[in-house]
């Protein structure tokens, strides 16, 4: 029986994207939580911020969309989040118009996505109860708050910062405890 055991245990292989998926949770919440705690940076130091969190944000859905072997469309998500985060990076001195339109676009792509990955689901054991409501409401919430960064480009830099580091926070917990559902 003990044999029987430690083969069947040798056998059945960790995930080894787990780990991956905790650390760039965590990076994502950290980052997220930098915007809101220091909301009066200057536009440039937003937008590196901003930059990197989109960066991090990307990967962090790329290395999710291998693991839930996801089609193209998560995927693709996780390459356009990630090129906006480079697009700041590279131009760190954009105005506030141009850093609102960007984290606006992608918040609304990533939001419409982000549901229709999760209706699409409906049909299999993972796409019902409360983590789909949940994972709908977070997809909706990164809708509203890119739909104001949309319309509100004007905005205070602190204003931008709380709300993209809000939808940070949310979704780099979301990524934590994904990670930490794969963990064997």
């Amino acid at each position: 029986m003990t044999t029987t055991y430690r083969q069947q245990r040798q056998t059945q292989r960790p995930s080894s994207l787990w780990s991956s998926l905790v650390v760039l949770g965590v990076a994502v919440t950290v980052l997220g939580v930098l915007l809101i705690a220091n909301p009066f940076s200057t536009a440039g130091g937003l937008a590196v911020l901003a930059g990197v969190a989109l960066l991090v944000s990307g990967i962090a859905e790329i290395v999710s969309a291998v693991r839930a072997e996801h089609g193209g469309t998560a995927i693709l998500y996780g390459v356009l989040t990630a090129a906006a985060g480079v697009v700041l990076l590279l131009w760190p001195h954009v105005t506030l118009h141009v850093i609102a339109i960007v984290v606006g676009a992608v918040l609304i792509v990533a939001g419409v996505i982000r549901a229709l990955l999760i209706l699409a689901s409906r049909h299999s054991d993972a796409g019902r109860g409360a983590g789909r409501r949940r994972s709908l409401l977070v997809a909706c919430l990164a809708v509203v708050l890119g739909i104001l960064a949309v319309a509100w480009p004007a905005a205070t830099v602190s204003v931008l910062a709380v709300l993209f580091g809000i939808q940070l926070v949310v979704t780099g917990v979301t990524e934590v405890l994904v990670g930490l559902a794969l963990r064997p």
